[in-house]
């Protein structure tokens, strides 16, 4: 059986989004140097319900290296070395384990079909106005007028923007005393606290309309939307933006060497782990929107999994070996690459190896599944 390897409780957090912020103060509590890699500035989440996020990180456990992107990454679970390039030269740094925190995008459908005014707005837009000081805010008078919150028009709402949605219906009624219809096709209920805020929102006098087709025109004094059971008329037409995966996301995959789904986001590895967020790649995982869709306390608790699942492989300051692990006879190796190209967790590698150049298994990276022994052309590889 192989020994153990000692490692550094050293972890690289990639990502932008605030879902970063969130898994890195996690880390820090949990006692792990923490090296914070942002394209851009690093955002700051607001302090989240749980305590155990909610404390601050410790300046000297954590690092935050800003305008940097990545270009490489070499090595293993134990022993990644990254690079980047910024505005700042070159930058290179080393890690145990990796997470990917990059977030998602946002963008407004074409197929919503109206173009912005003072009777269409988004539902950030709407937020603002709602948060601004009141000598400063919006002076028309929004007492008693129909405001209608549209989901579901451009496809399926995300939880996150639905959420959003929903949540800014209720301050509506609640601030402006408004008249608050919410229409949907399909509004699922299974994010965290979402029935118990629909159930407030009919207590407060909100009107949820189901609609299976919807023609709307937009008028001088508002928009007119017309469906099955009838017509009406609102004078502010309120739209969630949809959210996809960044564009960035299929070349920083190539360069992690890890999986994208189909939906275009990362890719948790297979259910026979049981775990969300572990990519195919021992030692790289995923953690908020860059893999999930999800609310804010959703958002908050897949971070604390990341931290979670890291502290799972490294909190021991050390690495084992599967216990059933590939290993190639050299002697035996052609170097045609089919193990490489078919490892599905990038655990073999061409090198100088036992005296000859040949393909090479890392025991660490490795978990035993077989796929190079099933694709060796020359029976050179065999489980140990």
């Amino acid at each position: 059986m192989s020994q153990p390897v000692p490692i550094e409780k050293k972890v690289l957090i990639l990502g932008d989004a605030p879902d970063a912020g969130y898994v890195a103060d996690e880390l820090v509590r949990l006692g792990y140097q923490v090296a914070w890699v942002c394209a851009e500035s690093a955002p700051r989440p607001a302090a989240p319900a749980e305590p155990a996020l909610a404390e601050p990180a410790l300046p000297q456990a954590l690092a935050v290296y800003e305008g940097y992107t990545l270009t490489s990454l070499a090595g293993h679970v134990g022993g990644f070395v990254a690079r980047f390039a910024g505005d700042g030269g070159s930058l290179e740094l080393g890690a145990a384990a990796l997470v990917v925190a990059t977030g998602n995008e946002r963008y407004l459908p074409q197929e919503y079909g109206l173009p912005l005014s003072s009777h269409v707005l988004t539902v950030a837009q709407v937020q603002r106005q709602l948060d601004a000081p009141r000598v400063t805010g919006a002076a028309r008078p929004y007492r008693n007028q129909r405001m209608v919150i549209l989901l579901d028009l451009a496809g399926e709402t995300s939880k996150e923007t639905a959420t959003e949605a929903l949540e800014l219906a209720l301050c509506i009624r609640q601030q402006w005393h408004a008249e608050v219809d919410v229409f949907y096709r399909n509004l699922k209920v299974d994010t965290y606290n979402l029935e118990r805020l629909t159930r407030q929102m009919r207590d407060d006098g909100i009107v949820f309309c189901r609609y299976d087709a919807l023609q709307m025109a937009q008028q001088e004094e508002g928009v007119a939307l017309a469906y099955e059971e009838g017509e009406l008329r609102a004078d502010l037409l309120i739209l969630p933006e949809q959210v996809r995966p960044r564009s960035d996301t299929p070349e920083l995959a190539a360069l992690l060497n890890v999986h994208v789904g189909e939906d275009g986001y990362f890719q948790d590895v297979n259910i026979r782990q049981y775990r969300p967020g572990l990519s195919n790649r021992r030692g790289i995982f995923f953690a908020g929107r860059c893999h999930l869709d999800g609310g804010p306390a959703e958002v908050r608790a897949d971070a604390a999994h990341a931290a979670a699942n890291v502290d799972a492989l490294l909190g021991a300051g050390y690495l084992q070996p599967e216990e059933i692990i590939a290993h190639v006879d050299s002697a035996k190796c052609v170097r045609c690459l089919t193990c490489v190209r078919s490892c599905p967790h990038a655990a073999v590698e061409i090198a100088d190896h036992e005296n000859a150049v040949a393909a090479r298994v890392v025991d660490l990276a490795c978990r035993g599944c077989g796929a190079c022994v099933a694709n060796c052309p020359v029976r050179a590889i065999e489980l140990v």
